[in-house]
């Protein structure tokens, strides 16, 4: 999982609660205004606040998440906007302590703890934010023109703003801790999953991409494909065994690999048989790989004695399955042939 998949469902996360939450804070302000089981003393103003505080993140939501896919802005836009504006509104308008409201504002500490980490938010976001609650706190407290003033006489300031104090930094702390541990936890998941997919792409042997990545690298799309093997490469593990025949893989690939770009990727496909995907021109993919025959004649020896490889070649025609089965048809006409050769549709090429 990557941290944009993180940050996608963070967002959903924030997105579907906080909607869901502000929608139903409308519902119940209105309900329980009409009704009269509110205390709040002007619940018309309470429901509307609400309702446009749901429209405008349900928009953003919408907006931001479906359709343009920046799940990080839309994270950091809850954040700022539930911390600063949809609660700080509905906080005065719900008559503040009266209502238990800052049970209902603890979940912004939850919010910025999980956000921080994940989305790289700001860190002094939730400090600021922490401390326009505790202003709103004291001015419920001490501002005679505050509203709700006259609902909360018997409340203690100090004691109720040290108590949301703790509890804001706790579940800031606690949510913290947890999304970071959640993250490192993801990042080490990461690396397991990237060295498996490195080691399960990789031949063990000679360290080249294998026949699971060729087939992955072939739907970049390539001009020409190149099928190549080593000549009587029984008869050098016969003769000098399998640990002497390992080498000469070795060795061979080592050759190769100095002509080898992500235009002219080599693989091991099997057994002593190499191939090459090749995005260059024909003709420069041709000269290229006279140039690897060459140094092959030149310098691939085992045992003190020279070895060939023989080669066959064939242009992209209609798919990766049928442009292989063509070179390894004229990798079979190089082989009867006499070896140590080059064959494209059907001819010789000379080098």
């Amino acid at each position: 999982m990557r941290d944009s998949t993180i940050s996608k469902h963070l967002a959903l996360i924030l997105g579907f609660f906080g909607v869901s939450a502000n929608l139903g804070g409308t519902i119940v302000s209105f309900l329980s205004g009409l009704l009269g089981f509110s205390k709040a003393k002007n619940y018309i103003l309470d429901t509307l606040v609400c309702l446009v505080c749901t429209i405008f993140l349900a928009t953003a939501f919408l907006y931001m998440c479906f359709k343009k896919k920046k799940y990080a802005r839309f994270i950091s836009i809850a954040n700022i906007f539930s911390g600063f504006v949809s609660f700080p509104a509905m906080f005065i308008v719900t008559g503040n302590f009266i209502c238990g409201f800052p049970f209902y504002i603890m979940i912004i500490p939850v919010y910025y703890g999980f956000s921080v980490t994940i989305n790289k938010l700001k860190r002094w976001l939730p400090v600021l934010n922490y401390l326009l609650f505790l202003v709103m706190f004291i001015l419920t407290f001490k501002a005679p023109f505050f509203p709700g003033r006259l609902l909360i006489p018997n409340l203690n300031w100090l004691e109720n703003c040290v108590a949301f104090t703790a509890a804001y930094f706790f579940l800031f702390y606690v949510c913290y801790l947890v999304a970071n541990q959640f993250m490192q936890q993801n990042q080490t998941l990461e690396e397991s999953e990237k060295r498996y997919k490195e080691l399960s792409s990789k031949d063990e042997l000679t360290g080249l991409y294998n026949r699971r990545s060729l087939a992955n690298r072939a739907e970049l799309g390539f001009s020409c494909a190149i099928i190549y093997d080593i000549d009587y490469f029984k008869n050098i593990n016969d003769t000098y065994g399998h640990q002497t025949g390992d080498k000469a893989l070795q060795i061979l690939s080592q050759i190769v690999l100095k002509y080898c770009s992500n235009e002219f990727e080599l693989f091991r496909y099997g057994g002593e048989e190499f191939v090459i995907l090749s995005r260059l021109p024909e003709d420069v993919t041709l000269e290229l790989f006279q140039h690897v025959m060459h140094d092959v004649r030149m310098n691939f020896i085992i045992e003190g004695n020279p070895v060939t490889i023989s080669a066959g070649i064939a242009s992209f025609c209609k798919d990766y399955n049928r442009t292989l089965k063509i070179a390894d048809e004229n990798l079979y006409l190089a082989k009867t042939d006499g070896r140590n050769k080059i064959y494209m549709n059907g001819d010789e090429i000379l080098y």
